[in-house]
């Protein structure tokens, strides 16, 4: 009996790991299920992505454009610019505008260029009020740098001063608000995504 005991360690040592790691896999199923999609939506964009005894290295996204439904446009926050230190002892002057960057994307595949999926982009400012919006009198966006122009300038309130432009990757879009009655714009961030 000895014997037969002894022929089965071996098998019981190499099965060891495999039960321990299916065990985790079924305990943890929901989370590992997350992990497998962001891998495989990192590696359909063409991101680097590395796994070794070491664990798991994401390297940095690419900027090309996600092939996934278009995100509804959303809302960004007031960055609210400090007064100078200087102005800090003159009495207080009516409140900044209540303006946040909104931005919708559609495809356009008449734009595509040498294998990149072009989006025609409107970018726009919208305030909680018509008088928020009234008292703004003009914008500067500030695109990425790959862009032609990547500085515009927008004074047209009718169209709540839209910019539109097209595009191929995500970043990040800053505009500057100039404000009647303001030496100092507000600055809003955005990231512009589709």
């Amino acid at each position: 009996m000895g014997g037969k005991l002894k022929d089965w360690i071996p098998f019981l040592q190499a099965s060891i790991w495999p039960i321990v790691v299916l065990t985790l896999a079924f305990k943890f199923r929901a989370g590992l299920g997350r992990l497998i999609e962001a891998i495989n939506s990192r590696v359909e964009r063409g991101d680097s992505f590395e796994a070794g005894a070491s664990g798991i290295r994401l390297g940095p996204s690419s900027p090309q454009a996600p092939t996934g439904a278009e995100p509804q446009p959303g809302a960004q926050p007031v960055l609210e610019v400090p007064p100078p230190l200087a102005e800090l002892s003159e009495p207080a002057t009516e409140a900044a505008p209540s303006v946040h960057l909104v931005h919708s994307a559609h495809r356009d595949s008449a734009l595509d260029r040498n294998g990149y999926r072009y989006f025609r982009l409107r970018i726009a400012l919208e305030g909680d009020s018509d008088s928020d919006l009234d008292r703004v009198v003009k914008v500067i966006y500030h695109l990425h740098p790959t862009f032609r122009d990547p500085d515009r300038t927008i004074r047209n309130r009718a169209t709540s001063f839209e910019l539109t432009t097209a595009g191929w990757g995500t970043f990040n879009l800053t505009a500057d608000v100039y404000v009647k009655d303001s030496l100092e714009p507000i600055r809003l961030e955005r990231y512009l995504n589709f």
